[in-house]
């Protein structure tokens, strides 16, 4: 059930993805802007409050309070580098280092440990999501996105284990409200730069009905992905709920290609030849990583 709780999950958040994609080139271009109205959103979680949300000592929420901060300043990494590379090379590329960070600080912080299945499954699909985002022509605007992708991964990192660390000493509800509202407060510090408080202001003030439309259908699916992960990482293991982001980059790797070959225009994606032929070979090493856990 939880697999198939994930697999859902990271379709929702593919879906997600290439909307996001979509607005940040043609319509939002400050990642501020985007970051501050997804945190704000995150508030409609506490619809769930009546169902357990309650206390937590000091010592919990300062670690909720540090989960909360670094998945803000995660998402505003993660838009930052979509501003300057393509969809389906940043969110793989992200989606391969963040569960080595999570990996990393479960291991120390929660003492969690992958049993041997589950470990040649973490590795096959992590290494899956990097050939997707491989590249041997790196120019300036790559190498940017990089930093802000690696930038990304390590908060997500940091977010994620922290997340199952709250899971594990309170209820679900309770510590998924107390994530929304820290995650709120993260992003209101981005209020604090001048140019953010005018992009944001700005942004008032440009009402297209179709931009709100995709706005919309972007953050519900988002919105929807992110509860049901969190929902995962309460079950089971959160490197491998991380891992398997993979999933994800295959519903997002035929999203675009689809895209690519009606809309070629829309996300200005790279679809043809030794590329395509990549990531396929990519979807083939996730499937073998799936197979483990099947």
């Amino acid at each position: 059930m939880w697999l198939i709780i994930v697999i859902v999950a990271y379709f929702l958040n593919a879906l997600s993805a290439v909307v996001d994609k979509f607005l940040l080139t043609k319509k939002i271009p400050q990642p501020a802007v985007y970051t501050l109205a997804i945190v704000t959103l995150g508030l409609f979680g506490l619809v769930l409050a009546p169902w357990g949300f309650g206390y937590i000592s000091p010592f919990n929420f300062n670690i909720a309070l540090i989960g909360g901060f670094a998945y803000s300043f995660a998402l505003f990494a993660l838009f930052k580098a979509l501003t300057y590379n393509e969809t389906s090379r940043i969110t793989p590329l992200i989606g391969g280092l963040s569960p080595i960070f999570v990996f990393l600080f479960s291991y120390f912080i929660l003492s969690e440990r992958l049993a041997q299945n589950q470990f040649f499954a973490f590795v096959l699909i992590v290494l899956g999501t990097f050939v997707i985002a491989y590249s041997n022509k790196a120019t300036n605007s790559d190498k940017k996105s990089y930093a802000w992708a690696l930038l990304s991964a390590t908060l997500f990192g940091v977010a994620y284990t922290l997340a199952k660390y709250i899971f594990g000493v309170t209820t679900f509800v309770n510590g998924f409200v107390w994530l929304r509202l820290t995650s709120f407060l993260g992003g209101m510090f981005l209020l604090m730069s001048p140019s953010n408080r005018s992009a944001i202001w700005q942004s008032f003030h440009q009402k297209e009905a179709r931009t709100g439309g995709l706005f919309l259908l972007g953050q519900v699916s988002g919105s929807a992905s992110f509860l049901l992960i969190n929902y995962a990482i309460s079950l089971v293991s959160v490197t491998l709920v991380n891992a398997l982001q993979g999933v994800q980059y295959v519903f997002l790797l035929v999203m675009v290609l689809i895209l690519s070959i009606y809309y070629p225009n829309i996300l200005e994606e790279k679809m043809r030849g030794r590329v395509l032929a990549q990531k396929i070979i990519a979807i083939v090493l996730i499937g073998f990583g799936l197979s483990f856990l099947v």
